[in-house]
């Protein structure tokens, strides 16, 4: 048996609403009706959703990647267990690749992926391990990825969170409207770094992307946009990241052919050189050493990276993690509020509040 309140019953279960500091109304239900919804329905097999942090309707929807299948196979045949990943993720991986920005959820095909961040240590990663990067890969041990395990991992609506095995860093994640919010846990390292790959996408193919720009504005803000071909000829998408620690050095590993560099080639561009252009792109940012908790807002625009910049200055102009991840939650019940549902089974109450809250992913 179910229920639908009218709009006057409704109101019953709300007990206040404030202003946030953004000025929208948060409303604080006195039934939490998120403790229903589990993320991780439908992340195996042809389920097509992400577990990932989002916020009801949200242009930013920031989730764990996994295990990557390459599009086509060696002989560019279309590899088919490639569908699997129409959301990034899949329950039955053990490996993670790293935290994407942009997830379709229950489409039955995909694009987006956009700008993965991953953050390692430099114990475990170098230098020179930059110059074997040779594009995604689901292989344990290459390149920057991780092992993770369930047992360590938890999701809620507008959080998530896991352990990355090979570096021992507690990732985070929580998001607004328009912001990604990140809090990394380093223990006693001597380097921390964070990884901001250009090149993966979600259905990843050697023309997928068209160019990718960056900029290090200062120690502690990095702007740019990646252009792809998809669903759309011409997508672009702009971000704005902000870091709560100045970066002590960066650099980047360009990937396609360079035809031509100009004047360019006088510069040494790979290391703290501040743009960073071309169609394949992996930079890296390191923070020196670090014993807490690094902090990263990547905030997304469709327009520009100025417009990137203002949603974060107006969603998220602080460092309280808690905060952001409390308020999406407030948002959450707010939305699944709108349906009081009674059910003889306690499992009906999970099928039932987990698709509702599927239904309000997209933005």
């Amino acid at each position: 048996m179910k229920k639908l309140l009218p709009a006057l019953a409704l109101l019953l279960l709300i007990t206040s609403c404030q202003n946030a500091d953004n000025d929208q109304v948060v409303c604080h239900v006195q039934k939490d009706f998120t403790q229903y919804v589990n993320p991780f329905i439908g992340t195996s097999k042809m389920g097509h959703v992400f577990p990932g942090a989002a916020a009801p309707f949200g242009m930013v929807q920031l989730s764990p990647q996994t295990n990557f299948v390459e599009m086509f196979d060696e002989e560019g045949r279309y590899y088919a267990k490639t569908y699997e990943y129409c959301a990034g993720y899949q329950y039955t991986d053990s490996i993670i690749i790293g935290f994407a920005h942009t997830n379709f959820s229950g489409t039955g095909h995909s694009d987006l992926g956009d700008i993965l961040v991953m953050p390692i240590t430099w114990e475990l990663w170098d230098s020179e391990k930059v110059k074997n990067w040779t594009g995604p890969s689901w292989r344990p041990g290459k390149d920057y990825y991780s092992k993770f395990s369930h047992y360590n991992e938890l999701a809620e609506p507008g959080y998530y969170s896991v352990f990355l095995d090979d570096y021992g860093i507690q990732a985070e994640l929580t998001t607004s409207e328009r912001v990604g919010f990140h809090q990394y846990t380093y223990k006693e390292v001597e380097d921390a770094t964070i990884i901001l790959d250009m090149i993966y996408n979600v259905y990843h193919h050697d023309e997928k992307n068209v160019w990718t720009s960056i900029r290090v504005e200062n120690d502690t803000l990095v702007t740019g946009y990646r252009q792809t071909r998809g669903w759309a000829r011409d997508r672009k998408v702009f971000f704005a990241i902000a870091f709560s620690e100045p970066i002590k050095e960066y650099g980047h590993e360009r990937f396609d052919q360079v035809i031509y560099n100009g004047f360019y080639r006088r510069f040494k561009e790979h290391m703290n050189f501040p743009e960073m252009a071309g169609n394949d792109i992996r930079a890296w940012f390191n923070f020196g050493r670090a014993d807490t908790k690094i902090k990263m807002k990547v905030a997304l625009s469709p327009v520009s990276t100025a417009g990137a910049l203002n949603n974060m200055l107006a969603e998220i102009p602080h460092w309280d993690f808690d905060k952001v991840r409390a308020e999406t939650h407030d948002k959450w019940n707010a939305e699944l509020a709108r349906v009081d549902a009674e059910f003889i089974q306690e499992e009906d109450y999970i099928t039932f509040y987990t698709a509702l809250y599927h239904s309000f992913l997209t933005p």
